[in-house]
């Protein structure tokens, strides 16, 4: 998925839960690709909340999860709470997006 704009509540009621509801039908686990590079604006408080209660909703949903960014404060973000991201977790670089593509699908 990749996140532009200003990432809002709406898109995980919109986006991202209807995409990981298809891709666990039947119990399967997803691996989850997000790309916050170009165009990519932040986080509003609404999705700050919807993130959280995503998550916790989702635990034991994901097995593996490749965040692409270089957006300081998002990189910072995830260092500190990527720990209660369900699933293994891994932060790359925009430079490092097709080494993110290829450990998602390994």
């Amino acid at each position: 998925m990749h996140g532009t704009g200003l990432v809002t509540a709406d898109d995980y009621t919109t986006v991202l839960r209807p995409a990981v509801e298809r891709a666990t039908a039947g119990g399967r686990k997803v691996r989850l690709f997000l790309d916050y590079g170009e165009g990519f604006e932040g986080y509003d408080t609404s999705a700050i909340f919807a993130d959280s209660t995503f998550g916790a909703g989702n635990l034991g949903t994901f097995e593996r999860v490749a965040i692409v960014t270089d957006a300081d404060w998002l990189r910072r973000a995830i260092h500190l709470f990527g720990g209660l991201i369900p699933g293994d977790v891994r932060l790359f670089s925009t430079a490092e997006g097709l080494d993110a593509r290829g450990w998602i699908a390994s």
